[in-house]
C-alpha cells in the first residue's frame, strides 16, 4: 500500500509520496476528515480512463489490475491493490496511466485537499485475489444482518462526468495492527453510517447474523448499510488499514443484490 500525489510543479506534473490521515479502527468519530464529495466505481480499459483535469481534485482507490503510472521525468510507478493516487494536476500531456486488460478503480472527488508529504510504512501485505473485487453489502433485514454481493446500479465504464456520482458526506481513513497469529477477536456492532469500506491493507472476517462470513483482503469492498438491527462482527488480521466513504441520505437508493 502506498499513498502518492500527482500535482502541478512550475507548470510541469511532479509525484511523490505522502501520508494519509488515519485513526484507530476502534474510533468511530467524524467522517469528513477527508472532504469526500462523490464517488464512483469503475472497471475499466486504459482507453477508457477520463481526463484527468476533468474531475478535478480526488483520489483513485486502485481495487484489482497493475497500472502504469508514467510522470515525465520521473521512473515509471507501478501501481497495486490498495495503493492510493491523489491528483490534483492540469498538465494532463505530462502523466498517463497505462495498463492491460481490465482494472477496478475507486473515484472519490475530493475538491481542495491533498494528502502531507511523508512516507507511510505498513506491516503486511495480503496477496489481492485475482480479477474481480469481492464486493459485499451488508444490510438489516429485519433486525439480522445480511451478507450478499451488489450490483453497482451504474455502467462500469466509461466514467461520466462528476455531477453524475453520487454524492458523499465525506471520507477517512482507519488503521489498527492486529497481529499475524490468525484473526483477533471482534465484538458486534453496528455500522455507524451508511459508508463503503475499502480494504486498503491486511484482511478480516466479516460476519453476519445469517451466519455468512466473508474474508476481504486488499481491494475489496464492502457496503456497510447495517446501521439498525444486531450488526455484524469483524475479525482483523495483519496491519490493517481501510478507508471508508460516506453515502449521503438519498444516495444509491437502487442498490439491489447481485442475481
Amino acid at each position: 500500500m502506498r499513498v502518492l500525489h500527482v500535482t502541478d510543479v512550475s507548470g510541469a506534473a511532479d509525484v511523490r509520496q505522502v501520508l494519509l490521515p488515519y485513526r484507530d479502527a476502534r474510533d468511530k468519530g467524524p467522517y469528513d476528515v477527508i472532504p469526500a464529495s462523490r464517488f464512483w466505481l469503475a472497471r475499466l480499459r486504459a482507453h477508457e480512463a477520463p481526463a484527468l483535469p476533468a474531475l478535478g481534485c480526488h483520489l483513485v482507490v486502485v481495487l484489482s489490475g497493475r497500472i502504469e503510472l508514467s510522470v515525465s521525468g520521473s521512473p515509471v510507478t507501478e501501481l497495486e491493490p490498495g495503493d492510493v493516487v491523489c491528483f490534483d494536476v492540469g498538465a494532463t500531456d505530462d502523466v498517463t496511466l497505462t495498463w492491460p486488460d481490465d482494472a477496478w478503480l475507486f473515484f472519490i472527488s475530493t475538491p481542495g485537499w491533498v494528502p502531507e508529504p511523508g512516507r507511510l510504512r505498513t506491516g503486511s501485505h495480503d496477496n489481492p485475489r485475482p480479477g474481480r473485487p469481492l464486493f459485499t453489502w451488508i444490510h438489516d433485514d429485519g433486525g439480522r444482518s445480511r451478507s450478499e454481493p451488489f450490483q453497482w446500479p451504474y455502467p462500469l465504464a466509461p466514467v461520466p462526468p462528476l455531477d453524475r456520482w453520487p454524492t458523499s458526506i465525506g471520507a477517512f481513513a482507519t488503521r489498527r495492527d492486529y497481529g499475524s497469529e490468525g484473526y483477533a477477536p471482534g465484538v458486534w456492532h453496528n455500522g455507524p453510517r451508511r459508508q463503503f469500506a475499502i480494504t486498503l491493507n491486511g484482511s478480516a472476517e466479516n460476519e453476519t447474523g445469517d451466519g455468512t462470513v466473508t474474508s476481504p483482503v486488499t481491494g475489496d469492498v464492502a457496503l456497510i448499510d447495517d446501521v439498525t438491527g444486531a450488526g455484524h462482527v469483524t475479525r482483523g488480521h495483519g496491519d490493517r488499514w481501510m478507508m471508508f466513504v460516506t453515502v449521503a441520505p438519498g444516495n444509491l437508493s437502487e442498490l439491489a443484490p447481485e442475481t
